[in-house]
């Protein structure tokens, strides 16, 4: 149990700040909903959805929503969440390659770079089984980003109170070019008011795609792919990417 509430209180700080760029980041899903996808939206299957922060967003806004996630302590954050602001959302556990559903979805979305988290060989199942559970014109849009962030030597380094507590994260990237791995490893801190420490590393392999890979992979299952920027049309110096594909 220590672990678990240990990587929830980690989980919420490093997407905290991604969590207040998400009403920007729907509005532009709304506006590719309305542009690219061929049919209204208005049932959403949202994979990877955490602790259901931008799942929660799009039922604020009316869709009928269903989260799904590996990890059943994100999913009981969640439903406390949803709970709390009397809003509809399915939450169910399971594996992103392992969507079982048919036809079921106008759109289907994937948040917080989880795809990244998938090799050229898994991205493939992932692909299929979206477009299996994707009606026809329906939507699927996932962000990631680009690999090279530049402008820090070192690691980076978050100070922040939780209550009593201090929670300290030392978050540094490994980066592999020739196999296109980006390792992401966080040192976890948790400084309690008597002064003892619990600690715990996060090492994720997560692979690198450019979007013309991610665009030419996508083609193989999608009859429309497009790859947006930084919440508009693609621009050469874009650090993050939007791959939209329409069944």
């Amino acid at each position: 149990m220590v672990a678990c509430t240990n990587f929830i209180l980690f989980y919420r700080s490093t997407t905290r700040r991604r969590a207040e760029r998400v009403k920007d980041e729907i509005n532009f899903v709304e506006g590719l909903f309305r542009e690219d996808a061929e049919r209204e939206v208005r049932r959403i299957l949202d994979l990877a959805c955490g602790t259901g922060i931008p799942t929660l967003e799009l039922a604020r806004r009316g869709y009928h929503v269903t989260g799904l996630d590996l990890h059943e302590e994100m999913l009981t954050v969640a439903r406390r969440k949803a709970e709390r602001e009397e809003l509809s959302v399915e939450f169910i556990q399971g594996n992103a390659l392992e969507i079982d559903f048919e036809e079921e979805f106008d759109a289907i979305t994937m948040f917080f770079s989880s795809i990244m988290y998938f090799d050229d060989s898994t991205i493939q199942v992932l692909f299929n089984s979206v477009k299996w559970a994707l009606r026809p014109g329906g939507i699927f849009i996932a962000d990631f980003p680009c690999w090279y962030y530049g402008g820090r030597d070192g690691p980076i380094v978050w100070d922040e109170r939780k209550g009593d507590e201090r929670l300290i994260l030392t978050d540094w990237r490994v980066v592999e070019p020739a196999f296109q791995k980006l390792h992401f490893k966080r040192l976890v801190q948790i400084v309690k008011p008597d002064g003892s420490v619990r600690a715990f590393m996060v090492d994720d392999e997560l692979n690198i795609y450019t979007p013309r890979e991610i665009r030419l992979l996508a083609e193989k299952h999608f009859r429309k792919v497009k790859i947006y920027g930084n919440l508009r049309e693609l621009r050469p110096n874009d650090r993050r990417y939007w791959l939209v594909a329409v069944k």
